[in-house]
């Protein structure tokens, strides 16, 4: 359980429902399970009197549950196989840059780019630079098209 999420759950949660402060410290006792239970337990009596010490204590005890947050350092290792279709490799590239918040749309272009094979998609990027990466997506797609059109 990364303790981020599970307060940005919370957080939301308690938005939308318009909790007080003590009863989001009731409410949030009552979404914890397993080790979080028996860390709550520990707790010394009165220790949590209001939910910013509860968050606190929470963050600082689960730390080392949180997820690593991937760099955009972490996407230079993206390379297209000799033989994967260009759909594998844009979709694989789509999943590993959820885990990267930080990459700009224009890290992500050269980067993308960089892991092409040579191709057609390729010499085209090269030919004809985009200016989003929304748009070397949409490029993309007319590619995969085509790709697929021809394995048929």
């Amino acid at each position: 359980m990364d303790p981020e999420d599970h307060l940005c759950k919370f957080r939301n949660a308690a938005l939308l429902h318009q909790y007080s402060d003590a009863v989001k410290c009731r409410v949030f006792l009552n979404t914890l399970s397993g080790s979080a239970q028996k860390w709550f337990d520990r707790l010394p009596h009165e220790s949590i009197n209001y939910f910013s010490d509860f968050k606190t204590a929470f963050l600082r005890h689960f730390a080392s549950s949180r997820k690593y947050q991937k760099t955009d350092h972490c996407l230079f290792t993206l390379k297209q196989g000799p033989s994967e279709p260009l759909r594998s490799y844009i979709k694989r590239f789509n999943q590993v840059v959820h885990d990267v918040p930080s990459a700009t749309s224009e890290i992500l272009m050269s980067i993308l780019s960089h892991g092409l094979t040579e191709g057609e998609f390729f010499r085209d990027l090269i030919r004809n630079p985009m200016k989003s990466f929304d748009k070397m997506l949409e490029k993309a797609a007319s590619y995969i098209n085509v790709e697929e059109a021809q394995a048929a």
